[in-house]
């Protein structure tokens, strides 16, 4: 029955209903959307009027302040910009292209092995290990569907809303040997968690596949945080793993500090390739359900909602 369900779910007639569903409750009151979201996962409603944890936190300044900013560094291919100029352009991986329609891609100038993004969204990345081999046309079909589906009204994200929908490929990012013994099926994503350009963890997945992925908590010396972990299932966290601390983890910490400046909250994500780190993406609304509610908690404590202006 539940696989019966998720094949409805991904079916785009559902996809588009529910984006019309969340669309239209959000203009009545995004808090409708807010309280499902947050209660499916901590199983209460959250305080709005007085935010304690992290999240409670981001939807806040959500409704009240002015997150414009978040659109830019959400943009995972115009955060580049920002990050050239705060001087790490030299961190980014390379793009060897970019366009707003799937009919405008020149495949024959792509090489064999490649990486093709939306820079809005979530899960809209598709990786190329031989462009010979990969269904081509499938691709296209795949992203005309999802380029056209607004991003940002469920879970109450408006900062993706602004974002105009580009396509993009970026250089193929082969992870080591020593990361492949405890990563093998995916790339190790380092997901800097920042507050005001304080470093405080980093919340580590690897492993990952189309449904399920592992994590794992450290802090900023690399200690593992290990009772601040939600899930003890063999599919979310691996007891029996520690995972390594990345060679250039004092580099991609002073990134991180530079590149979250003035902000209450930033998750500054990187890759590590031969000892250097590579800048994936920056999140400004984290998603949840990995870590406990108390480490939620402990987040919110850090986060300075007054670092943004109030909307008037």
């Amino acid at each position: 029955m539940s696989s019966l369900k998720n094949k409805i779910a991904n079916t785009a007639a559902y996809q588009w209903l529910a984006i019309y569903i969340q669309r239209f409750l959000t203009s009545i009151n995004p808090k409708i959307e807010i309280y499902r979201n947050y209660k499916a996962h901590f199983h209460h409603k959250p305080n709005l009027d007085n935010p304690r944890d992290l999240i409670e936190k981001i939807y806040w300044m959500q409704l009240h302040s002015d997150t414009r900013s978040w659109t830019m560094l959400a943009d995972k291919y115009r955060m580049r910009e920002y990050c050239e100029k705060k001087g790490f352009g030299e961190y980014l991986p390379k793009v060897y292209g970019v366009w707003t329609k799937v009919d405008d891609i020149e495949w024959d100038k792509l090489p064999q092995r490649f990486v093709m993004k939306l820079n809005n969204g979530c899960g809209t990345v598709w990786i190329i290990n031989d462009k010979d081999e990969y269904d081509i046309e499938g691709l296209k079909k795949k992203i005309k569907k999802v380029i056209k589906m607004p991003y940002g009204y469920r879970g109450f994200q408006p900062h993706y809303l602004g974002i105009k929908p580009l396509i993009f490929a970026e250089e193929f990012l082969e992870e080591s040997e020593d990361q492949k013994l405890f990563s093998p099926n995916s790339i190790v994503d380092y997901k800097v968690w920042c507050f005001n350009g304080k470093v405080e963890s980093c919340y580590v997945a690897y492993n990952r596949s189309k449904s399920r992925l592992t994590v794992d908590l450290y802090d900023s010396e690399w200690t593992r945080i290990i009772k601040s972990l939600q899930n003890f299932k063999k599919d979310r966290f691996d007891p029996n793993v520690t995972v390594p601390r990345p060679s250039s983890w004092e580099l991609m910490k002073h990134i991180a500090s530079i590149l979250s400046e003035r902000q209450p909250q930033m998750r500054v994500d990187f890759y590590e390739i031969n000892g250097r780190p590579i800048i994936g993406e920056l999140t400004m609304a984290t998603g949840f359900g990995y870590f406990t509610e108390a480490y939620y908690q402990h987040l919110g404590d850090l986060t300075d909602v007054t670092l943004l202006p109030r909307v008037k």
